[in-house]
């Protein structure tokens, strides 16, 4: 992953110090204090390199995310700014990093001010060694948006929700939804 210093990195609405984490929460390497929430979610989408190579399209095409009625203008390039539309908000997220390995696929971004969380995503597809592919998505984040704070249940519901869909839709033949990039 790139370092954190870079100015890539410039706007994103987290502490600076925290670039990259999400990674490390995946792997229980790191736990944010308490006043993070975070999401953990992950299944079997999928069997063999036909069903790995089909999530990735579906990840860096951002087909996954359509799945969750979230539209995606930008490209999956670090540093790269993406505007994620969801219902009547949109929000800026920065790409971090995506790194590709034979069996595994990351793809992180972060939030930039606007956006009506705070915090890091990261997006993991692998091919295991019983040949299960596997989709994931972890997630720190706080509320930045009024309104996602005076309703935090139901907030923090739609992004469970979300995030679950965002996984389902790795790993589903989504070759036919619109992008709308």
């Amino acid at each position: 992953m790139q370092d954190n210093k870079n100015s890539n990195f410039q706007g994103l609405s987290y502490p600076r110090q925290l670039v990259g984490k999400s990674l490390l929460l995946a792997d229980a390497q790191w736990r944010p204090d308490d006043s993070w929430h975070v999401v953990d979610y992950s299944r079997t989408i999928g069997r063999g390199e036909d069903d790995f190579a089909r999530a990735v399209d579906n990840l860096l095409s951002w087909r996954a995310h359509r799945a969750a009625c979230v539209r995606v203008k930008g490209e999956p390039e670090p540093g790269e700014t993406v505007q994620l539309y969801f219902g009547p908000t949109v929000s800026p997220c920065r790409i971090i990093s995506v790194e590709r390995s034979p069996r595994r696929v990351d793809l992180i971004y972060g939030t930039m001010h606007g956006h009506i969380e705070c915090g890091e995503e990261a997006f993991i597809i692998e091919l295991d060694s019983d040949d299960e592919v596997i989709g994931r998505c972890v997630a720190f984040s706080q509320h930045s948006w009024w309104l996602a704070r005076l309703f935090s249940g139901p907030a923090r519901i739609v992004q469970r929700w979300a995030t679950k869909r965002y996984v389902r839709g790795m790993g589903r033949d989504l070759e036919n939804v619109v992008v709308g990039r």
